[in-house]
């Protein structure tokens, strides 16, 4: 490298860009380097962060939380497929919607692939994309599945004592715009959906997810576990105050067992002391859904390994798949004829700023070069309605696919 490149690499400062030019040259860079890369934005907060990974996906058989570094932790439904993937932070910004408000340093690291991408962001952002590449794994998805059938189907199964809840899902694919832009509708999610967590993730081996997830699977700041049972769904009405929104029988039950499912775990691992606070009326985006919170002190309860132990006992965890979980995971890998992916497993940022935070990856989708392919599913339980079900996972499509092709 010449002497005057070096300068300015040392002296580039990523405060002098807005956060779509940052994020739209990370995204480009790292697709030209063939690195993955992660943003997101957590619930109620204004700071959004970016990272990429100087290496490829690191699979993990188990995931050890405290000994894994900074980074974003990916899985799919069925980890015994895929695996759980680790994006490691080598390369940090963050920011909120008005300026940066840290940075990494641009010249801190010193391998030939730490400098390609910083000098591959400086020409990025010098010269910026009218829009950024992203990494695409085209698949063909079968959406042929009558899923009112197949709600029907569960309704039978629950009725004849197989299993008292299971949660079928389905998949719609669509075009994109022609000038579909990445980091537009990120923005978009951010904006529209604060309550939810955003996020866009891109790597050569998983290619392309995008989603709002209203669902927290578990989290640790500094001593303090968490996780929530999140079920039961309705649309958001402006007029009707949330503390006022009347829950169906049906709606009632099928949080209830969410919330027996993660009292279960805690009883599997013999953990009496955690607090519940719920259940209660959340928003998330356009629905509302029934929400119980569970905290535990792992420092008061001698657990340091719990959110490792936790998330191998709850996911998948009812919401996404059913009670008791061997039975309606054998019923849909039979039924469901959908390769759900990385839809309903989990993802979110790990050991940043001393915290994690997991969420189930819901209201999501897969974005290939010309398509995208939404996701999502309902709790069936024995006083489902197979049209109203239908309906749900409609609403549901709804969160992403209103801000990819808003009404003209």
């Amino acid at each position: 490298m010449k002497e005057r490149e070096e300068v300015e690499l040392l002296n580039f400062d990523v405060k002098h860009f807005t956060k779509e030019a940052l994020i739209s040259a990370a995204i480009q860079s790292a697709f030209d380097l063939g690195l993955p890369v992660a943003v997101w934005r957590l619930p109620n907060q204004n700071e959004i962060n970016l990272i990429v990974s100087f290496t490829a996906l690191k699979q993990l058989q188990r995931v050890e939380f405290p000994t894994l570094p900074k980074g974003f932790l990916i899985a799919p439904f069925e980890n015994d497929k895929k695996g759980n993937q680790f994006i490691k932070a080598d390369f940090h910004l963050s920011f909120d919607f008005d300026e940066v408000i840290e940075g990494s340093d641009i010249s801190s690291d010193e391998t030939a692939t730490g400098k390609a991408f910083k000098t591959q962001l400086i020409e990025r952002l010098s010269n910026p994309v009218e829009k950024p590449e992203y990494f695409s794994l085209e698949k063909a998805v079968d959406t042929s599945v009558d899923y009112k059938a197949l709600v029907q189907k569960s309704i039978d199964y629950i009725k004849s004592g197989v299993f008292e809840k299971v949660v079928p899902a389905r998949a719609a694919q669509f075009q994109l715009p022609q000038h579909f832009d990445p980091v537009s509708l990120f923005m978009n999610v951010c904006q529209e959906y604060t309550n939810a967590f955003a996020y866009f993730v891109s790597t050569p081996e998983i290619g392309t997810w995008m989603g709002a997830t209203p669902e927290l699977l578990l989290s640790k700041q500094q001593n303090i576990f968490k996780t929530v049972a999140l079920a039961g769904t309705k649309r958001f009405d402006a007029e009707t105050p949330i503390e006022e929104t009347a829950w169906l029988q049906k709606e009632i039950e099928e949080q209830a067992l969410v919330s027996r499912y993660i009292i279960s775990c805690f009883k599997k691992i013999r953990l009496r002391e955690f607090e519940e606070r719920g259940p209660r009326t959340s928003k998330a985006g356009n629905l509302l859904h029934l929400k119980t919170t569970y905290e535990v002190d792992v420092e008061a309860t001698n657990f340091p390994e719990l959110p490792t132990v936790m998330l191998e006992l709850l996911h998948p965890t009812s919401a996404v798949a059913g009670m008791p979980k061997t039975e309606t995971l054998q019923f849909l890998s039979e039924y469901e004829g959908l390769d759900r992916a990385y839809y309903s497993g989990f993802l979110g940022p790990v050991n940043l700023d001393e915290q994690t935070n997991i969420f189930v990856n819901l209201r999501c989708m897969q974005v290939d070069k010309h398509t995208t392919t939404l996701y999502a599913g309902a709790g069936v339980t024995e006083d489902s309605v197979p049209e109203k079900e239908y309906l749900e996972t409609e609403m549901k499509f709804n969160t992403l696919r209103n801000l990819i092709y808003p009404a003209s």
